[in-house]
């Protein structure tokens, strides 16, 4: 007859390889093709095409060396995925500070109110967020239609078919995804 002890070993040893049998395999292959099954874009990794070729992912900015293109957040990690990160330079930091001002002055020159595109002058926390406000969209519309040549009417109605409603309709405020913006304003202005 078997301990009282050995017993409860027994049942712990089963329900160690239940648990990895379950939460380990079947669970995550489950939610991996329902995932799938009812958002293959983005189970794939919301990647984007141009003429038959992977030119990356709507979720991540990318290094831009173009003036004649929306521009993203300033990145601490040069857009690179990896290792993704924030400066974690305090506000009371005197390098930040250099770096607001030099991003600041940078668009005056060029024409953008740092004032309505303020997430111009900071990083994000990943480093990779493609997303600006609708207002710093529009106000780099100015400056490209200076540069290229077309229309401002044309770029603005361009940025409006790019603007993203708030998450259920309250959660955040209007954005646009600049990658995606980008890709129909190199088509539009034939970059």
């Amino acid at each position: 007859m078997k301990s009282k002890e050995t017993h409860q070993w027994e049942i712990t040893i089963r329900f160690l390889f239940v648990s990895i049998l379950f939460l380990g395999f079947l669970y995550p292959l489950a939610i991996t093709g329902i995932g799938g099954f009812l958002f293959p874009k983005q189970a794939k990794g919301s990647l984007i095409e141009s003429n038959g070729q992977m030119i990356g992912t709507e979720l991540f900015a990318r290094k831009e060396t173009s003036q004649s293109l929306f521009r993203y957040r300033p990145s601490a990690v040069s857009y690179s995925t990896l290792p993704s990160g924030a400066s974690n330079l305090s506000p009371s930091s005197l390098e930040l500070k250099a770096l607001v001002e030099e991003r600041k002055n940078e668009l005056t020159e060029i024409g953008i109110d740092p004032n309505e595109c303020k997430e111009l002058l900071y990083t994000s926390g990943s480093g990779l967020d493609p997303h600006i406000t609708m207002e710093c969209a529009l106000e780099q519309t100015k400056y490209l239609s200076k540069v290229t040549g077309v229309n401002l009417d044309s770029i603005k109605s361009l940025v409006w078919k790019h603007v993203e409603s708030p998450m259920f309709g309250f959660i955040g405020r209007g954005r646009v995804n600049v990658t995606k913006l980008n890709l129909d304003w190199k088509q539009l202005h034939h970059e």
